[in-house]
């Protein structure tokens, strides 16, 4: 099991990503210990998702049936650079980093 220090670090991380939507809306749930360590179904709040570094969703509305289905519905650009981060859902936002850390 992952230290209290590693598990800090990633709620710091989570913290930081998720300062701007604080920012833009009032109902703003911050993530807790205790998310952290029992993550809602819909919520992907660290990388491999839960502490045990299971990394895969409870979620089941996609399956082997229906993937060839998927669309894309949107896409953001991000800047030039090696891009190595995770997106972090929380919410039903989802979070990611730009690489070199531009805004």
């Amino acid at each position: 099991m992952p230290s209290g220090r590693f598990v800090s670090l990633f709620a710091g991380a989570l913290g930081l990503l998720c300062a701007g939507a604080h920012a833009q809306t009032d109902d703003f749930e911050p993530v807790t210990d205790a998310m952290l360590a029992s993550p809602a179904d819909g919520d992907w709040l660290m990388w491999r998702r839960t502490l045990d570094n299971w990394g895969y969703s409870p979620l089941d509305q996609i399956d082997r049936r229906n993937v060839g289905e998927l669309q894309l519905i949107w896409s953001r650009p991000l800047t030039d650079g090696v891009q190595e981060g995770t997106p972090l859902v929380h919410d039903g936002i989802m979070y990611f980093p730009n690489p070199n850390d531009v805004t």
